[in-house]
């Protein structure tokens, strides 16, 4: 009985040891699987035509770059560009959405504004 006690609390210690390995492998795992693009818009004026196409042209680099990056190619591709682009409007403000329709109506013609 001493011998049982003894393994199940050696499989225990041992169990409890590889768990933080365990974690850390999966999260630096996730971290290698899942790029971040970053979109400078701080120094745009997005009710500006010219800024409005400024920015929809860095949305279109980072979704290609991003999408390369995941290796999508032809229909893939353009899929995992419209998602991007759709993660890109929904994480606009309410007022950066505003002046992409300002800057649209001036003649812009940035698909980010329309709903």
């Amino acid at each position: 009985m001493n011998k049982i006690v003894n393994r199940v609390a050696a499989i225990a210690a041992l169990a409890l040891a590889a768990t933080p390995i365990i974690g850390l492998t999966a999260a630096h795992a996730a971290e290698r699987q899942e790029p971040v693009a970053r979109i400078q818009v701080g120094d745009l004026r997005l009710s500006n035509p010219a800024d409005a196409k400024q920015f929809a042209r860095r949305v279109d680099l980072a979704a290609r770059s991003t999408c390369d990056a995941f290796g999508a190619r032809g229909i893939a591709a353009r899929v995992c560009l419209a998602e991007f682009k759709a993660e890109v409007k929904d994480a606009l403000s309410e007022k950066q959405v505003a002046d992409l329709r300002m800057a649209n109506r001036a003649g812009a013609k940035v698909a980010l504004a329309s709903n």
